[in-house]
């Protein structure tokens, strides 16, 4: 099939082990059945689950030697990926573009958005030097094997990098695959337990940074990073940022000021009507009474917009999670949604 004089490994053992010279390699990390916590750091060496005492291992059959964990983490690293792309002349010439093309009519690129700048105006520092990396996240499940009839849910996680121009950080080679969570359920709100590795590393990148050698200007520099924004759908957003997108509390924006309510029959939650709010204060939409929820002019002001310190303040004030997924159900959480009970009385 090949023509003569190929260099091609010949199994994909010596393959593996031919990329792993490129730093390109990745970390298997044991964790715990019932997804409560990765046999990392503090926990390398334990041989069950301190959580749920799951044991760490599945027992040795017989004549087995090596001993094979209930569940894997297949996880690689990101800081080796970063560096390499100054470490090739190809990418590294790339990697200030947002710095130089940042003044542009139309935005064709995350650079030119407001969340960008006002990054820049809050960490002057950071922005000074146009080496440092912008990140977003980006994870949601999908069923390896779609044709069998037994389901499994797996969940990738994408690195990508925004320094690069359009044209190349949306392309598959700048997409890094960080970490695969393994199944066969979602992770659900444990998949801050997996995440762990990652944020290990982005705590690195962004405090002390890791010194990183320019092939441009041929020169060693300290790389700091920042994860600017997390992409995903509605139920990917819920795992990923805590805030549950069910019920009449599902609405990140308008929180516990809501103007969700339950239908007659189905009672199902609906935010019909919600939108006029936002209008201006004008805005002939208000004023009509007939036309949206009957009876009913809208006159209230669209929630005021939290501030970072106000989130940090509420989420201190949250009871503390045990992560895993005990085998009678969920665990329930102290607290969840009797705000809207009072408020409504009905539910």
């Amino acid at each position: 099939m090949l023509p003569n004089g190929e260099k091609l490994p010949e199994n994909l053992y010596k393959t593996k082990k031919q990329l792993s010279k490129l730093g390109l390699g990745y970390k298997k990390i044991d964790a715990c059945e019932n997804s409560c916590i990765l046999y990392y750091k503090e926990n390398k060496d334990r041989q069950e689950c301190p959580v749920c005492f799951h044991p760490r291992y599945k027992p040795r059959k017989s004549g087995g030697r090596k001993q094979v964990s209930f569940k894997v983490l297949r996880y690689l690293p990101l800081i080796p990926r970063l560096q390499r792309l100054y470490a090739s002349s190809y990418t590294c010439e790339h990697m200030s573009w947002h710095a130089k093309n940042g003044s542009v009519d139309d935005m064709a690129h995350p650079s030119h958005g407001e969340a960008w700048k006002h990054f820049d105006g809050t960490y002057p520092s950071f922005a000074s030097d146009p080496r440092n990396i912008r990140l977003g996240l980006c994870t949601d499940g999908f069923s390896p094997f779609s044709n069998s009839s037994i389901p499994y849910s797996c969940w990738p996680v994408i690195i990508t990098v925004y320094n690069l121009p359009p044209w190349m950080c949306m392309q598959k080679p700048f997409m890094f695959l960080n970490m695969v969570i393994p199944g066969p359920k979602s992770p659900g709100k444990n998949i801050d337990v997996f995440l762990r590795p990652l944020v290990d590393e982005l705590k690195t990148l962004w405090t002390s940074g890791v010194e990183t050698y320019d092939v441009c200007n041929k020169q060693n520099f300290n790389m700091r990073a920042a994860l600017m924004w997390t992409i995903s759908d509605f139920p990917g957003y819920a795992m990923l940022s805590g805030w549950s997108t069910h019920g009449c509390l599902a609405c990140p924006y308008c929180m516990k000021k809501t103007k969700s309510f339950l239908l007659k029959y189905g009672r199902k939650a609906s935010w019909f009507d919600c939108h006029r709010q936002f209008l201006p204060p004008s805005h002939h939409y208000r004023r009509q009474a007939y036309k949206f929820r009957k009876g009913r002019i809208e006159n209230d002001p669209p929630p005021l917009r939290l501030s970072g310190e106000d989130m940090c303040r509420i989420v201190e004030q949250l009871p503390d999670i045990t992560f895993g997924k005990p085998p009678g159900g969920k665990q329930p959480i102290d607290g969840f949604g009797i705000y809207f009970q009072n408020r409504s009385g009905k539910h």
